[in-house]
């Protein structure tokens, strides 16, 4: 039940309707009479049990149901009212706060250690602690969403579109912590995380869950940054200033930045009058190790590296995919009901993402307007995104006969990498122009030289970065180690010499591609295409 909080998206308006369902199956199995949840800036529910059905009311405020004793959401059982609660969107004003007691008939609802409401509890006889565990638990998932729906009405207002967190994996649950905990600091954050993950988003919400949300948030690409520093800092005076890929940040703006920032270490004494700007910086590349490589400012790092997150990948949060989905699919116009199927989801969590979040959303957006109607299935992904699709196969008499050979070549046998393998063969820049630009170095060289001996220093060389942090590029942003994904180009090509030149012995193919043994070759072959370089040119 409280999983379904967290189901999706959802829009703050539908906050009231939400919390009154849960509410409504959560008393269900209760020896409760009444039950009235109050929250700050939100309003309040109220459940009443008659007989063996619940009655619900929402309301701007609790005041005006403590004195007409109103039920105006009569129903005659759960189900009808949490189909009632859920289709009225409640009053949005705000309710004045009280002191409630904690016991067994009122309980806090906190953020951050501030009462934010209360939850009235009418048991019939005394309730034991493992009920009350179960509705202690209930109000910290509440809080939670309240947090998440206020977030949401400040982005709306403040930047012009709505931010929500979505899914209630462990992962996730701590990221959020992190933001409750450093939104009422003014010290410097700092956020890593692979392309894709939702950097701009977390950084947003520090500043919205915090003090400051009312001050300015001013947002600087630091890739082609507009402005002089001294600008960034008097627009973000009183404020947040959020420096979105520091780490391509020119060397000599790095060395401008201090001139403007009050230094908690005491490096410089300058700065002051821009003491009341705080700085969250974000990353895609390690900043330490930049340091170490002497392409990123020590001093400016050591300033920075106060208060850090690593955002985990989405492919570590599986349990996200399925509400990220559902909410993808309401953001473009779809009902989600009626898209979703086991085999997207399952197909989803199977999926590495190298692009996170962003991959997603474009591949999600594109099922659902290029699927003919229905549930997305199998045929549907293979078709339009095959390099999601894994080891997913369907039959072929599901499939058209001239979809069937693209479909055979291209996802089922292939590994998550094919896609970066054919862009770095065809020395597609633009379509890398997303990853990590040493990575991106990397594949390009590769590509073009494939068929020669490289060793990783080598590679590393051509791309402008040491081996351990192309080492963690290929990692975290591909998913796979530099050799594996070398043999997979090298078996790519092998592939397309061998569907154009039947005549051409397999020795002299694995030659031509660079691998020096046969066996070598064979074994590469196999496990990447999943049948002999000889099955495969008599399959073609």
């Amino acid at each position: 039940m409280n999983e379904d909080l967290f189901d999706g998206c959802l829009h703050h308006s539908q906050l009231p309707g939400r919390l009154a369902a849960a509410l409504c199956r959560l008393a269900q199995g209760a020896s409760l009479r009444e039950v009235e949840l109050r929250l700050e800036a939100f309003g309040s529910v109220r459940l009443h049990r008659q007989g063996q059905d619940w009655q619900i009311a929402l309301a701007p405020d609790a005041a005006s149901l403590r004195k007409t004793g109103d039920a105006r959401a009569p129903a005659t059982g759960v189900d009808d009212a949490v189909r009632a609660a859920e289709a009225r969107p409640g009053d949005e004003r705000a309710i004045g706060a009280s002191a409630p007691s904690q016991g067994p008939d009122c309980v806090c609802v906190l953020d951050a250690g501030r009462e934010t409401g209360e939850l009235r509890l009418g048991w019939p006889q005394p309730p034991d602690e493992a009920e009350l565990e179960i509705w202690r638990a209930f109000l910290s998932r509440c809080a939670k969403l309240v947090r998440r729906c206020e977030f949401q009405r400040w982005s709306e207002q403040r930047l012009g579109r709505a931010l929500w967190l979505v899914g209630s994996s462990q992962p996730l649950l701590e990221m959020e912590q992190f933001i409750e905990r450093t939104s009422h600091s003014r010290l410097p954050v700092v956020l890593s995380g692979e392309p894709g993950t939702e950097k701009a988003m977390l950084a947003a919400a520090i500043h919205g869950y915090g003090p400051l949300r009312e001050r300015a948030f001013v947002e600087i690409n630091c890739a082609e940054p507009l402005g002089t520093p001294e600008q960034w800092f008097q627009r973000a005076r009183g404020g947040t200033l959020f420096l979105s890929g520091i780490d391509q940040l020119a060397p000599a703006l790095q060395a401008q930045l201090p001139q403007f920032m009050h230094s908690h270490l005491a490096q410089w004494l300058g700065g002051a009058q821009m003491a009341d700007v705080r700085i969250i910086a974000a990353s895609t590349a390690d900043l330490a190790q930049l340091v170490q490589e002497g392409a990123f400012s020590a001093a400016l790092f050591m300033e920075l590296d106060f208060l850090s997150l690593v955002i985990p990948p989405l492919r570590q949060r599986p349990e996200d995919i399925a509400p990220l989905v559902r909410a993808i699919l309401l953001r473009h116009g779809f009902e989600a009901q009626e898209k979703i199927s086991h085999t997207l989801i399952a197909t989803c969590q199977a999926h590495r993402w190298p692009e996170n979040l962003f991959e997603l959303e474009r591949v999600i957006a594109r099922l659902a307007v290029m699927s003919n109607g229905g549930p997305i299935g199998q045929a549907d992904i293979l078709q339009h995104t095959p390099w999601v699709a894994g080891q997913l196969r369907v039959p072929a008499c599901s499939l058209r006969q001239d979809q069937t050979r693209d479909i055979d070549e291209q996802a089922p046998e292939l590994p998550a990498a094919e896609r970066w393998v054919r862009c770095a063969v065809a020395g597609d820049a633009g379509a890398l122009k997303s990853l990590h630009d040493g990575l991106r170095r990397a594949l390009l060289y590769l590509g073009e030289h494939y068929m020669q001996s490289i060793t990783l220093g080598q590679l590393a060389a051509q791309a402008h970065v040491s081996p351990s942090h192309l080492t963690y590029l290929f990692r975290s942003e591909l998913g796979i180690a530099f050799k594996p994904f070398l043999q997979c180009i090298r078996v790519h090509k092998a592939k397309e010499i061998l569907s154009g030149n039947v005549r051409k012995r397999i020795t002299e193919v694995a030659g031509s591609v660079g691998f020096a043994d046969l066996s070598h070759f064979e074994k590469s072959f196999r496990r990447i295409v999943g049948c002999s370089a000889r099955e495969f040119r008599r399959s073609g």
